[in-house]
Order: structure tokens, then sequence, then C-alpha cells
């Protein structure tokens, strides 16, 4: 939509054109007058305010339709705005109805769970009595049970009093009888345990002092035997040594595994000598002796090669 101060600068540029049109100055010559013939001034004239007056009226017609336009548009808003306020209050009445709904539901629902409450507790209690009366007609029940049992019991023990008196007495009088002969029979046992107790004992004295024997026997052998094998092993070992320099007075014990036959197959150094490379030198030399010289006895290569220390010191 054009503004008005539009409108009055086309006016104000028509009214130039046809100043333009009216009055022509040549600036090449003399100055002089032009004066226009009367007719050709008066029809130039003529057509020029047709023209604006179209012109204005032309865009007078555009103005007054955008402002209809822009009026009908505000009052289609404006409506709109109404529809939208109307539609608003409709929803915010529908929404304060649903809200009462709610209300009143919630509260009929609290109402019901109040009720069903109450009944529940009205008949909790009503059980609970029931079963109070039946607890209390049970054990009434069972006193008049355990009443007539004590009295029963009463008399039973009674008369078991009188036969186990009559029993006493009769087995009394048997057991000073066979007292006297349990008691013959109890020293002739005990005369008998005490002459086998002293053979077993003098028997056990001789076989310990036959086994001790052996035993030392068998363990001087034994400490020959392995100190034979150590020595075999440790020369073997130091056959392949070869000092380094740093390395005199250096020492570290090994943990060496075999197989039968002597074959080793596993070394670890479980006190190292602080120097890596003296360790690494013994276990490889302890791993290129293999197989060690171990005895075929087996109890004995059981007992001390099959996983022994050895102190590597050359």
């Amino acid at each position: 939509m054009m503004s008005r101060k539009a409108i009055s600068f086309s006016v104000v540029l028509h009214l130039i054109l046809v100043a333009l049109l009216l009055f022509t100055v040549d600036f090449h010559s003399e100055p002089k007058t032009l004066v226009a013939p009367p007719s050709q001034v008066m029809n130039a004239t003529a057509v020029d305010s047709k023209a604006l007056a179209k012109e204005v009226k032309s865009l007078k017609a555009r103005d007054d339709a955008a402002r209809a336009e822009q009026e009908k548009k505000a009052k289609d808003a404006e409506r709109q705005a109404r529809e939208a306020e109307q539609k608003r209050q409709t929803e915010e009445q529908r929404v304060k109805e649903l809200k009462a709904e709610q209300e009143q539901l919630k509260h009929e629902q609290e109402t019901q769970r109040k009720q069903t409450d109450e009944a529940k507790k009205e008949a909790e209690q009503a059980k609970q009595q029931a079963e109070e009366q039946k607890r209390q007609v049970s054990e009434q029940k069972k006193k008049d049970e355990q009443q007539k049992l004590e009295e029963k019991n009463k008399a039973d023990l009674e008369k078991k009093r009188t036969e186990d008196k009559k029993q006493a007495d009769d087995k009394k009088k048997t057991d000073t009888e066979q007292k006297k002969k349990d008691e013959a029979a109890k020293k002739k046992a005990e005369d008998d345990a005490k002459e086998a107790e002293r053979k077993k004992a003098m028997e056990d004295e001789i076989a310990a002092e036959e086994a001790a024997e052996a035993a030392e026997a068998q363990a001087s052998d034994d400490a020959s035997e392995l100190s034979k094998y150590s020595t075999a092993i440790r020369n073997l070992l130091y056959q392949s040594w070869i000092d380094l320099p740093g390395m005199k007075g250096l020492s570290c014990t090994l943990r060496v595994t075999t197989i039968p036959g002597g074959e080793v197959v596993g070394v670890e150094v479980v006190k190292s000598s602080g120097d890596a490379t003296f360790d690494r030198q013994a276990e490889n030399g302890v791993r290129k002796a293999s197989p060690l010289p171990v005895p075929e006895d087996r109890r004995l290569y059981e007992q001390s090669f099959r996983r022994f220390k050895f102190v590597f010191k050359p």
C-alpha cells in the first residue's frame, strides 16, 4: 500500500515533467524568450492535466484499495482474536468442569475407600474375636485333657513304684550274688591283662630297639648315597662354569625340578645373588648339565632329587 507521502511525491514529479515540457532552454545560443503558440500551450497543458488527474485518481484508487484491504485484514484479525478468546474461554470452562468432575470422582473414591477400609477393619475385628473365642475353648479343652492325663499318670506312677520296689528288692538280692561272681572274674581278668601288657611291653621294646638300629643304619646308608650324588651333581655343574670379572664370591639358591632319569624340567632362582647376570648363568648352567646324576632307588630319588634346592657358589 502506497503512503500519502509517496502519492505527494509522485504528483510533484509529474508537475515538474509538465513544466519541462512547457519551457525549453537552449544553452548554446543567446538567451531568448521562447513563446509557444497559444494553441499548443493550451493543448499541452490540457493533455498533461488530464493525465495527471488520471494518475492521481489511479493512485487514490490503489490507496483506497490498499486501505480497504488493510481494514479487512484488521477486521479478520480482530474476528480471529475474538474467536480465539471465545475458544480459550470455552476450553478454560471445559478444564474447570473436568477438574470439578475429577475432584468429585476423587472424593467419591476416597469415600468408597474409607468405607471399604472400615468394613475390612470390622471384619478383621470380628475374625480376631472369633479366633480368640476359639483359642479360649481350645485352651480349656487342653487343660481338661491335661488334668485327666496327669491324674491317670499319677495313678500309673504309683502302681509302677510299687511294682518297681518289689522288682528292686528281688534284683538287689540277685545283684549281690552276681556282684561277688563279677568281682572274682574282674580280678582274674585284671591279672591276665597285666601279664599280657608286661609281655607286650617287652616285645615292643625289643622291636623298637631293632627298628631304631635299622633306621640308623638306613639313614647312614642314605646319607652316604645322597652325599655321593650331591657331589656328582655339584662337580658336573662346575665343570662348564666360566668365572667372569666381578662375580667372585657371589652365590644364589636355585630350585631344581627333575624327572626320573635326571632330566631337568624346571629351574628357578629362589634367592638371588644380587647380580642378574650371575643368576642367569647359574640357571643356564643347570639346564645345560641335564640330565643330572640321580639315584636309581625310587625312594631316595623322590625323597631328595625330585625337587631340591641347590646353592650355586663356584
